[in-house]
């Protein structure tokens, strides 16, 4: 009996004990969350980041903790792992998660400097992972893409719920091909920085097949590393033979280079760029694909702008594949999605106002017959043709109450069709009356809008896919009218306008292009900037 009742006052006076603890975690909670309110809170030298959130969380539940040891386990795991997405572990405190999880008594203070840490460690990742650790917006203005939706702190809730951290993580991680090609190039590509990276090629004249010396072993060595050459049987590793000068095409590929199988300046500039900065490239391109929204479609048109190039994807397969040509560096084509509704066969071109002032009008008062040479009419505000003799060009240089209008024809400069998609920046696809631009390495050369190196290809493939399908033949017919007709789409597809200067084609081959418009340095600035 008397050991009954001293059993009983033990376990009564531990279970008093353990509330007396719990009350004063929670009172210690409380008093953090206050301070986040108002300066903020800094524990051990790291700043909670995800203030507003914790307060409004932790509120919410009258500040009781959430933080058990397999919890916190699953969750410095899934720290650990963020290093594969191209993100840095060290921001979201795992050093001190990682001494304080080692800790065996801590004292009400110290416990709610570890919940707090834990849970903002937690939101940060989350975000990060769901829609970027940068705003695009804060970038390039002009960044329209909607991003994915999702809340922190419900996850949170979620996860604590479920007792599943580990899979609520890894569920915010884009499910894109792109994405999880890009991981895996990055792990391949950290490997070669360990084993020392692939060197360089010395400078001089071209590197053409059939040569031999030094610098033929450097490209081959160079080529090796990067798993563009693979090893084969070779008693004369000096010459440059067909198997290096195919590799060499490999490369030239990867890296949207004139693909001559010889390493010439362009080539060779390509080839001294370090495994380091390639793997920055691939970091950042991580960080563009975690700003897609939250579902591309099972059929949508994708552009890459750095690539040149335009897909049309369906059911993750690409069905149609071209080259594009894209806005100048100072007529930058913008970022953003839309629904591609309708096709124009033999257009008009209506000059667009940044076209008019500071091409147009300046052409026209060089040469009074500049208009009527490229058949550019001018509209009044009625729709009356106007004798451009008639007008003062001279006086314009805004507030212009004329439209210039160019009538269909071989001279048009949007050629045969155009695509749309309505958007506020006015851009849309287009053939072109100068096809010879694709010819060219660098098609940064429009004014913004996209012009397609095989239009009529895509007015086939869309009239295909109408619930009355045009054929090739009824499209050519209506090309040959010289009449402008619009077609509208019973299948709109969305149109995805993308910048990724390092991308995985379809073939598994990690891809670099360069940086057309001069954004990664900003992206990389902001992206390693501290939190």
């Amino acid at each position: 009996m008397l050991r009954s009742l001293i059993f009983l006052f033990i376990f009564n006076f531990a279970l008093n004990l353990q509330s007396q603890t719990d009350e004063n975690l929670q009172n210690e909670i409380r008093i953090k969350v206050e301070q986040l309110r108002g300066n903020g809170l800094i524990v051990q030298g790291e700043k909670i980041c995800c203030g507003q959130s914790i307060s409004t969380f932790y509120t919410n539940r009258l500040f009781e903790t959430i933080w058990t040891n397999e919890l916190i386990e699953q969750l410095l795991s899934e720290i650990a792992l963020s290093k594969m997405d191209g993100l840095d572990p060290e921001d979201y405190h795992i050093e001190l998660l990682r001494e304080l999880a080692q800790v065996q008594t801590m004292s009400p203070y110290e416990q709610a400097n570890f919940e707090l840490l834990l849970t903002d460690s937690f939101l940060l990742l989350a975000t990060h992972l769901l829609s970027g650790k940068v705003n695009p917006v804060t970038i390039n203005p002009d960044w329209r893409v909607v991003k994915r939706e999702g809340d922190p702190v419900e996850l949170l809730a979620k996860a604590i719920i479920e007792a599943d951290v580990q899979g609520v993580i890894d569920s915010l991680r884009p499910k894109y091909k792109a994405y999880g090609r890009l991981k895996e190039k990055l792990r391949v590509y950290r490997e070669v920085s360990i084993n020392g990276g692939w060197g360089t090629v010395e400078d001089g004249p071209t590197i053409k097949p059939g040569e031999a010396g030094d610098r033929v072993l450097q490209v081959r060595n160079r080529l090796t590393a990067s798993g563009d050459l693979q090893s084969y049987t070779n008693d004369e590793p000096e010459l440059y033979d067909e198997v290096l000068k195919e590799a060499v095409r490999k490369f030239q590929i990867r890296h949207g280079l004139e693909v001559d199988g010889s390493v010439g300046k362009s080539t060779l500039a390509a080839m001294n760029v370090s495994v380091e900065d390639r793997i920055q490239d691939i970091i950042l391109n991580l960080e563009r694909c975690r700003w897609l929204p939250q579902d591309l479609g099972d059929h949508y048109v994708m552009v890459n702008l750095p690539a040149y190039e335009m897909e049309v994807i369906k059911g993750q397969e690409v069905t149609l594949e071209m080259g594009v040509a894209v806005g100048k560096p100072y007529r930058q084509t913008p970022v953003f999605s839309s629904k591609l509704s309708y096709m124009v066969i033999n257009p008009y071109w209506t000059v667009p106002p940044t076209i008019l002032y500071q091409d147009m009008i300046p052409a026209q008062i060089k040469n009074a017959n500049y208009l009527p040479s490229l058949q550019i009419k001018v509209l009044d505000q009625s729709g009356n043709e106007v004798d451009p003799a008639t007008i003062n060009w001279s006086g314009y240089n805004r507030n212009f109450p004329y439209t210039l209008r160019q009538e269909p024809g071989k001279l048009n400069a949007l050629g045969r069709v155009k695509f749309i998609f309505p958007n506020e920046f006015n851009i849309y696809m287009h053939d072109t009356n100068h096809p010879e631009v694709f010819a060219k390495y660098n098609r940064a050369l429009s004014s913004g809008c996209i012009r397609l190196a095989q239009p009529m290809e895509l007015a086939y493939y869309l009239g295909s896919l109408q619930s009355k399908p045009l054929n090739r033949e009824a499209i050519d017919e209506l090309s040959k009218s010289k009449s402008n007709q619009a077609v509208i789409l019973s299948e709109p597809l969305t149109v995805h306008m993308q910048y990724w200067t390092a991308f995985v084609d379809e073939r598994g081959s990690l891809n670099f292009r360069p940086d057309i418009y001069d954004r990664n340095p900003r992206l990389l600035k902001a992206f390693t900037s501290s939190l």
